[in-house]
């Protein structure tokens, strides 16, 4: 099984490359930050259990949640990665690719 794993890294390992050799430098700089705000979530859930799935919407889970996204907001990775995302998103509204949304009867969020 362990082999069969290593396979499987390595072939996704080899696809990333493929990828990373057809797109310009700008996209592979946003791959690259893209990887590093997905690795940073996996060191954030291990070390602080901020994904709490029993957590409830209660008063006291909302503040106990927004102290978790503060902490993290801080982090110097953090503030990095949400600058990209916001640029993207600028981006994508200036290019018109953005839909607007209304919130449903039920409290969901949906296009308009």
């Amino acid at each position: 099984m362990e082999m069969q794993t290593a396979f499987q890294s390595s072939v996704y390992e080899q696809t990333v490359i493929n990828i990373i050799r057809k797109l310009p430098p700008e996209r592979i700089l946003q791959l690259i930050d893209f990887a590093r705000f997905l690795e940073f979530q996996i060191v954030q859930k291990s070390s602080d259990d901020w994904l709490d799935k029993q957590e409830t919407e209660t008063k006291e889970g909302i503040r106990a949640s927004e102290e978790k996204w503060d902490k993290l907001f801080v982090k110097p990775e953090a503030k990095h990665v949400m600058r990209e995302m916001a640029h993207e998103a600028l981006e994508d509204y200036r290019a018109g690719r953005t839909t607007d949304i209304a919130i449903t009867k039920d409290g969901r969020l949906a296009p308009a």
